[in-house]
């Protein structure tokens, strides 16, 4: 009877935690700053001392492209709001509508 107990509180257990996990996927983490609409790429020159960064609708149309002048390190939480925030001000400055094209309605 007591092993019988042990592995019902253990399934509980284990229940609770799955649930938790799924309660906490819902909402956007603090450390990982996901824009709201469209992303951005970014990756090293070719001359190892600054950073392309292309951005893009979310429908793969690149919206606008930059050179930084420094190797920005994606890892920081500062420079991915930095990043973010661009994306937001250059698809607000896209005057295409192709921003609005969603991946699921193309042929």
């Amino acid at each position: 009877m007591n092993s019988i107990t042990q592995y019902m509180l253990a399934g509980l257990l284990v229940a609770a935690g799955v649930q938790y996990q799924a309660e906490s996927k819902g909402t956007r983490s603090a450390r990982q700053p996901f824009p709201e609409k469209g992303f951005w790429v970014a990756e090293t020159g070719p001359d190892k001392k600054s950073t392309v960064v292309r951005y893009y609708a979310n429908s793969t149309h690149l919206v606008s492209e930059t050179t930084e002048p420094e190797v920005l390190d994606v890892r920081k939480l500062s420079v991915r709001k930095r990043l973010n925030e661009k994306l937001r001000k250059e698809l607000e400055k896209d005057t295409t509508g192709q921003s609005a094209i969603k991946l699921y309605e193309m042929n």
